[in-house]
């Protein structure tokens, strides 16, 4: 009776953690959607596929950073893009925030799934007080909230974690088969969203797999031997293999038909000469990021200056990782269930990885690198927690729960001032100091984009051409903001003529700006004919008195070709009626 009652407990309290956590990752989606310029080119390319066709897809993805190579761009894998596309065909649109939905979901999915990976070692209370944490976390929940290739990349990480550890569990060949594919699924997606997650992936399951056989000891050599199948081993990596080599097929046959050009991208990328700074540096500088970066995603504390403007946060988070990893120690040494050891083993092989991959990366960290680390602080706390069970019984217990009321309420604390400022820019201009997920900390989102998108079209004069003026990042969201309104007539273009006869000019820009700054971007002098503030940016139909010549004038200009394979150039189809295939945006 006692254990129906704990159920029933434990139902109605995730219940209540999943529609709490749900609410916070979907009020004001729409209006509070970041689209900037990456976005923007995704969902031209993918709303191409939408409307005429799956061939219309590539056989590549995102391009991978600011990775310098001599031809075209290094690039992930395409599975990004058919996320988006399949929530596009589901829902039969093409609108912005559709193509955020994969990631939202995922998102969502990662809670429930992260409480089971967890029940591979925890009891179900402290698995429970770890999943709100990480429920809640601030910085978490601004990744659910907007479309980018890394945002469901901890869903998938997790999803490889689970399928290798139960694998490694099960006791038949069959489960041992279907664990296989999970994992297998879990690292072929997860490593297509950002090579950190490719690398951390293979390199952790392998150390994991080292540790578990004890492959550097002659006895677990000796096991392993005597234990060894040929038939099970050649099945379970057939098994692996077929999934991961399905999974990466449109890059496999894009490189045959690009002979090659992405994967001698990727060698020439991660063959580079690091740079000249000394090693002991690189570790202290990727240290003290690491850190603020850890106090962020457990605190939603360390969101402005380094750790040391944070002394008192990042002396706390240093402690709980500390204190994580001592215990991380102690337990694999106490451990005596095998299964349970070979979670800690992923556990400390998950935190040192990324650690030690951070290191050279130590100038370019920022928070999305952490995607696929966001659980190991609150992992680390459940481990304490766990600790204080032990040896304090119910005072333990107690004392738990205070520290998860405390992380939840800190994270709560910076979700509302996030949310607040988010309302705030909608209005009126603000200084943004809580959004930390995009380099360019503008606070503009797509319903102000959408209303600058709207002036326009309602300003349109019938048969004249629109030359926009707007700062590079939000180029491609205006251009597919307009191209959504359908409108055959409708001509529109960046701002790079401003003698056109037919032409009529706007400028989208900062709302803290002039008429100055317009007539010095322009070099021009020129009449505002009508105007609109629209929170943190101005939308203003303009004229031009005195225009500057031609040549002069360089704005916003497109790159034009692309590098990328679509499948449509596979089967060789023709269906091209009405393509938007876009890639100047990168």
């Amino acid at each position: 009776m006692n254990y129906l009652k704990n159920n029933k407990l434990l139902a109605v309290s995730f219940s209540v953690l999943m529609i709490a956590a749900i609410w916070v990752r979907t009020y004001q989606h729409n209006d509070w959607l970041y689209f900037k310029m990456d976005q923007a080119r995704d969902t031209f390319m993918v709303g191409n596929a939408v409307k005429n066709g799956p061939e219309h897809l590539p056989l590549l993805g995102p391009r991978a950073g600011a990775t310098d190579v001599s031809a075209g761009f290094l690039r992930l894998g395409p599975i990004f893009y058919y996320f988006q596309y399949a929530a596009g065909a589901i829902f039969n649109s093409t609108e912005p925030e559709v193509f955020a939905y994969p990631d939202l979901f995922f998102s969502i999915l990662t809670i429930p799934l992260l409480y089971l990976f967890l029940r591979l070692y925890f009891e179900k209370r402290n698995s429970f007080l770890v999943t709100s944490m990480y429920a809640f976390s601030f910085l978490v929940i601004q990744y659910s909230r907007f479309a980018w290739n890394p945002n469901s990349l901890l869903f998938f990480t997790l999803l490889s974690f689970y399928g290798l550890l139960k694998m490694l569990k099960a006791d038949s060949f069959k489960q041992q088969a279907a664990w296989a594919v999970v994992w297998a699924l879990g690292t072929a997606i997860g490593s297509q969203l950002h090579f950190l997650g490719l690398f951390c992936l293979l390199i952790i399951s392998g150390l994991v797999l080292f540790t578990h056989f004890q492959l550097w000891h002659p006895k677990g050599i000796r096991r392993a031997m005597e234990t060894f199948s040929f038939k099970k081993t050649l099945w379970l990596s057939g098994a692996f293999l077929a999934v991961f080599l399905l999974i990466y097929s449109p890059v496999i046959i894009s490189d045959v038909m690009r002979k090659g050009e992405n994967t001698k991208n990727f060698i020439q990328a991660f063959s580079t000469k690091p740079n000249k700074k000394s090693l002991s540096t690189k570790i202290s500088r990727s240290f003290d990021k690491q850190i603020k970066h850890y106090c962020l995603i457990t605190t939603a504390e360390c969101y402005k200056g380094k750790t040391k403007d944070n002394a008192e946060f990042g002396l706390l988070t240093a402690l709980i990782m500390l204190s994580g990893l001592l215990l991380t120690a102690r337990q694999l040494k106490n451990e005596k269930d095998g299964a349970r050891k070979d979670f800690l083993r992923l556990l400390a092989a998950w935190f040192g990885i990324f650690f030690l991959l951070a290191i050279p990366l130590y100038s370019s960290l920022r928070p999305r690198f952490f995607i696929s680390v966001f659980p190991i602080p609150f992992i680390f706390l459940g481990l304490v927690f766990q600790f204080l069970d032990e040896k304090f019984s119910s005072k333990g217990k107690y004392a738990a729960l205070i520290i998860t009321a405390a992380i939840i309420g800190l994270n709560i604390k910076g979700t509302a001032a996030w949310f607040k400022e988010q309302a705030d820019s909608q209005n009126k201009n603000i200084s943004i100091d809580r959004t930390l997920i995009l380099k360019n900390q503008d606070g503009v989102t797509l319903g102000q984009l959408e209303k600058a998108a709207d002036f326009i079209y309602e300003k349109k004069i019938t048969g004249a051409n629109i030359h926009f003026y707007v700062k590079p990042e939000h180029v491609q969201p205006i251009r597919y903001l307009l191209f959504q309104k359908n409108d055959p007539d409708l001509k529109y273009f960046p701002l790079k003529d401003q003698n056109d006869p037919n032409g009529q000019y706007f400028a989208v820009f900062p709302a803290e700006k002039n008429l100055k700054f317009l007539e010095d971007k322009f070099k021009g002098k020129l009449k505002v004919i009508d105007s609109k503030e629209l929170g943190q940016i101005k939308v203003q139909e303009v004229e031009f008195l005195e225009s500057s010549k031609k040549e002069d004038f360089r704005f916003n200009e497109d790159k034009g070709a692309t590098d990328r394979v679509f499948w449509k150039d596979v089967f060789n189809t023709k269906n091209d009626s009405g393509a938007i295939e876009i890639d100047a945006a990168e």
